[in-house]
């Protein structure tokens, strides 16, 4: 169940609607759930209603009436009315819907910077918009009073125009760190070797990270010394929050091998995009990690394509599916 209530002492929200923290819980309570967003009468007249319970219109405009008055009707759909009261019922507690309304749900920080962020992937093709969501979660951070500290490590740390407002902003140098890990940043340091550049210079930085630091690592695949992050990033993942340091990595591919392969069972969020390339890919992965259907993977990831530019799984318990304007428990 959602609800705007901590039911205990260190529980972190699952995310945000607006400025408001959600919660989950087990246990059913009217008392606290949060309440639908979406108006019934609109959902019940519209296509996803007819094409979620496979109605024709006629069926449609007759099951509305029933529900709408709580009377079974007296014909070949009564079967159908307690199937479709049954179901909604059940989403009043395993559901948000924003769609229709000015609300929206976003994912942010701890609000305690020494706490731990815990782990993300955030996974998308080129262009899609993965480190423009990033930048604009560290610039939330970033322009609170007590401020967390980022480490973002990539090979286009100084080409990226996105990332201009992070590089070049004085009041967050304390706070944000950035390092170019391309070939010409190599050249520059006049190292002999990749290892000796990670040994020798960056490696150190990132052992020296204190608690709270969040390191974001960007296209890291492309860097010089992708052999050692990747390594470095197996290893956060499963031991950084015994430093409480937190690990974001950016990724083009679901299937990225040695990159991917250890963070869909160590993350606590993983973030795609619906709207770019790669469908097919994203509502099989739903299929084989979170048990769905492939029909009904494919329905969520149409509702968060339509009305969100982004889709979040929280993959630890409870695993919830959430966009900008939709959640929900699978």
């Amino acid at each position: 169940m959602f609800t705007f209530k901590r039911s205990k002492d260190k529980q972190e929200p699952i995310f945000y609607i607006d400025e408001k923290p959600v919660y989950t819980q087990f246990k059913k309570d009217d008392k606290i759930r949060i309440p639908p967003f979406r108006d019934s009468q609109t959902y019940l007249d519209s296509d996803e209603f007819r094409e979620r319970y496979g109605l024709s219109r006629k069926d449609g405009k007759e099951l509305k009436k029933s529900i709408q008055s709580d009377i079974v009707p007296e014909s070949k759909l009564k079967s159908k009315f307690y199937e479709i009261r049954r179901d909604l019922n059940q989403r009043l507690y395993n559901e948000i819907d924003l769609r229709g309304t000015n609300k929206t749900i976003s994912w942010k920080f701890p609000q305690k910077p020494k706490q731990w962020a815990t782990t993300s992937l955030v996974i998308g093709s080129s262009g899609v918009g993965k480190t423009h969501l990033v930048r604009s979660w560290i610039e939330e951070a970033l322009k609170r009073k007590k401020k967390r500290k980022f480490i973002y490590i990539s090979p286009e740390f100084e080409v990226d125009t996105t990332l201009q407002k992070l590089r070049n902003n004085g009041r967050w140098k304390n706070y944000f760190r950035g390092i170019d890990v391309s070939d010409k940043a190599f050249k520059d340091s006049e190292k002999t070797s990749a290892a000796a550049w990670w040994d020798e210079t960056i490696y150190p930085i990132l052992e020296k990270a204190e608690e709270g630091v969040t390191v974001v690592l960007d296209d890291a695949p492309d860097a010089m010394v992708n052999r050692q992050l990747q390594k470095y990033l197996i290893k956060t993942l499963r031991t950084g929050r015994h430093r409480k340091v937190a690990v974001i990595s950016i990724q083009h591919n679901v299937r990225g091998g040695k990159w991917t392969s250890q963070s869909f069972s160590s993350v606590a969020n993983i973030f795609l995009f619906p709207r770019g390339g790669g469908k097919g890919k994203q509502v099989e992965f739903m299929n084989e990690t979170l048990g769905l259907t492939r029909r009904r993977a494919n329905e969520l990831v149409d509702i968060f394509s339509e009305s969100s530019h982004w889709m979040a799984i929280h993959s630890w318990s409870p695993v919830v599916l959430y966009g900008e304007k939709y959640a929900i428990w699978v």
